[in-house]
């Protein structure tokens, strides 16, 4: 595994270079940057001699091993300019690393627009990286990965659904990542004419197509006061909070591929009906119909596909508001999307083991077949969507315990765990809309870091790595 772990770290100093040359023209400290670059690139050089690439490939262990374990060491570095800055210090350097990297894009940053322009870079494009995943690293980069590479590839896209393609992996992580630049790109033009400057337009970009959240200010997407940005966001969130693969479908089969996605079109639809209590609860307060009906989408839509801008405090709003906005943070976007959250496709599923669970109990010796989108799913993809909104449920409620205990009342403890969960950002209350995470105690913070990382990972690849027998090599992991 050392040989993998220095080829992504020498892929993590390849992109410190980015910082640090801007940092380098701008006249800005380097000493952040250069310290992180060497880092890594000692470390990788280190890992690269000691260890070799298997000829048989990556083993099903070793993938999530490599997996699990290549995020923490990829936050644990990128926390170096924050930390070597003199900006924050180790927990909170570590927490905004991972915030980033996940896609989280909950800060511990007080004054934002008062950080200098390597750092704001940075902290994008830890958005960005983490966006694109060690999917691109290993399968887009590196030769022949095995079983490895499929457990690699599932547990960083979340796709659930059995039929996925894995034949021929680098050329569809190649696909992905075309598609992942040029919306990026797409997005920097969009910004840019909508009115932010261009180096607004970067970070947010990546932020954006990342679906993290990081902004270059403290007010987020409300700084800029533009309905036209605010639409070009809600254009590139809703496109990022869908199925990547499905692009890769359109580009082969044309639109059929999207009007026969079931999970887009309930995407969709729970979006619209979101955004339309949203705007129906803003009126009543007193808002015209235009802004209520702009305002309601932008945050369905950010907090939907776990992007975690912030247009408005939604904190102020109604609790029939609120509840909507911690159902959609805790249900997330598409498989197979940057989005965070449990998954529309697990919900969709689970749905559906409920009603085969009914009709079972009125026939107890009927044999059904499960359909969805025209596909049978089997028993274990339904299991397996289950044991995923347990443990995620049964997290969640770990998380809330331990924030009640360390301080925070019992609402916003929920409203946390299931952001933090989701890689969302925002909660409510103390830890809200205009709020940071500066005032979390450490117990919280760490918490918090671990929330991150676990749901970012889908839950079981981090937690096979505290599973003794996955150390030991026992039969059926490898």
């Amino acid at each position: 595994m050392a040989f993998f772990f220095g080829r992504l770290l020498s892929g993590l100093s390849a992109m410190a270079l980015v910082p640090l040359l801007f940092t380098l023209a701008s006249g800005e400290p380097v000493r952040p940057f250069l310290l992180m670059f060497a880092l890594s690139a000692g470390l990788s050089f280190g890992l690269a001699r000691t260890g070799k690439s298997s000829a048989d490939g990556m083993s099903l262990r070793e993938g999530i091993a490599i997996t699990s374990l290549g995020w923490i060491l990829c936050s644990l570095i990128g926390s170096v300019p924050y930390i070597a800055g003199g900006h924050l210090g180790i927990v909170d350097g570590v927490l905004e690393s991972v915030s980033g990297f996940t896609g989280a894009g909950a800060t511990v940053i007080t004054a934002i627009s008062e950080m200098p322009g390597g750092i704001l870079l940075w902290r994008s494009m830890t958005h960005w990286i983490g966006g694109l995943g060690i999917v691109v690293f290993f399968v887009a980069l590196l030769p022949q990965f095995g079983e490895g590479a499929a457990r690699v590839f599932e547990t960083e896209s979340g796709t659930p659904v059995q039929g996925r393609t894995r034949p021929r992996m680098k050329t569809t992580a190649q696909a992905l990542f075309a598609i992942y630049s040029a919306l990026t790109v797409a997005a920097v033009a969009a910004y840019w004419g909508a009115g932010m400057t261009l180096f607004d337009a970067v970070n947010h970009s990546m932020s954006t197509i990342a679906t993290g959240g990081f902004s270059t200010h403290d007010e987020s997407a409300a700084y800029f006061h533009s309905p036209a940005i605010e639409w070009c966001m809600i254009l590139f969130m809703l496109l990022c909070g869908l199925d990547f693969g499905m692009y890769i479908g359109i580009l082969r089969d044309g639109a059929k591929a999207a009007l026969k996605n079931v999970e887009m079109r309930f995407f969709l639809v729970m979006l619209a009906v979101s955004s339309f209590i949203l705007a129906a609860e803003l009126m009543t307060s007193g808002m015209n119909l235009g802004e209520a009906v702009r305002t309601a989408i932008f945050q369905s839509t950010t907090v939907a596909s776990t992007t975690g801008f912030v247009s408005a405090d939604f904190d102020t709003w109604p609790p029939i508001s609120k509840m909507c906005l911690l159902f959609m943070m805790a249900v997330g976007g598409c498989s197979g999307s940057t989005a965070g959250g449990i998954k529309v496709i697990r919900i969709l599923l689970v749905a559906k083991l409920v009603g085969l669970g009914g009709r079972r109990a009125l026939s107890p010796l009927a044999r059904e077949e499960v359909h969805l989108g025209g596909r049978t799913v089997s028993r274990e993809v339904l299991l397996g969507a289950g044991y995923f909104l347990f443990a995620y449920c049964a997290l969640v409620c770990l998380w809330s315990m331990i924030f009640t205990w360390d301080g925070s009342s019992a609402f916003d403890s929920i409203a946390l765990a299931v952001t933090t969960m989701g890689n969302v950002g925002p909660g409510f209350g103390e830890w809200g809309a205009t709020c940071n995470y500066a005032a979390l105690p450490t117990t919280s913070k760490l918490t918090v870091a671990a929330s991150m990382l676990i749901g970012r990972l889908e839950i079981f690849p981090m937690l096979a790595l505290f599973r003794p027998g996955f150390w030991r090599k026992e039969r059926g992991w490898d």
